[in-house]
């Protein structure tokens, strides 16, 4: 797939040091987690892998990379892999919005030509309960195909709900827990609400979605491994 990716990245000031930034991913190297993804009914629709990468640390900024492979239960075809970066700039955490497009569409557009652009969505440090955060867009641009197709997918109404511990699988983490509205629009467009529970040095612990108030599905954190 030929990827051609704008990325905007959005900076704020602040007087935290990079030492100083919460990291909503694991801090060391050689890390290993799984995030099991189900359906509302507890039935396993699919399992993302990741391993830490790499590390770097540049003055007050940080950034993590991480390898993840996808894969779905009783597909026959090889797990999709991918490669993502995550940052710490001045106080504030920035999430690739990769994550948020649906991996098995993106994969029936690997022999087409894609353009992305997309904002980076973040968690302050210095977050307080309650507090609103900055909406995320990604706009895709597909080609090669006998009808061009644009779709966008905005990540909005951004709050901060609360502090929680969550059990998993995996284990029992201190999260921050997000509340967010998910809108694509495409040839047909759809909402869909979600809370993602997200701890430090560990990344997201939690996920669910919702539509018209309905579960529509949850993720958890079935796997968590040190070096």
């Amino acid at each position: 797939m030929k990827y051609i990716i704008g990325i905007l990245l959005l900076c704020q000031v602040s007087n935290l040091t990079a030492q100083e930034c919460r990291a909503y991913i694991p801090y060391e190297e050689g890390t290993r987690s799984e995030l099991t993804h189900y359906d509302k009914k507890g039935k396993v629709t699919g399992l993302v892998k990741q391993e830490l990468k790499a590390v770097e640390h540049n003055g007050n900024a940080s950034s993590f990379t991480v390898h993840q492979v996808f894969e779905t239960p009783g597909s026959k075809d090889e797990p999709m892999e991918s490669e993502v970066t995550f940052k710490c700039v001045d106080g504030v955490f920035y999430i690739d919005m990769n994550g948020y497009l649906n991996q098995e569409q993106m994969d029936a557009y690997k022999d087409m030509e894609v353009k992305l652009t997309m904002d980076e969505i973040d968690i302050p440090s210095s977050y307080k309960v309650g507090q609103t955060l900055k909406d995320g867009n990604i706009r895709m641009e597909v080609t090669g195909t006998p009808i061009p197709m644009n779709m966008t997918v905005s990540v909005v109404n951004r709050k901060v709900e609360a502090e929680e511990e969550v059990k998993t699988p995996a284990g029992t983490f201190n999260c921050v827990k997000i509340s967010q509205d998910i809108v694509t629009k495409a040839i047909m467009n759809m909402t869909v609400s979600s809370v993602e529970w997200y701890a430090e040095g560990v990344g997201v612990v939690r996920t669910e979605s919702h539509r018209k108030g309905k579960l529509m599905g949850y993720s958890e954190l079935t796997k968590f491994e040190k070096p």
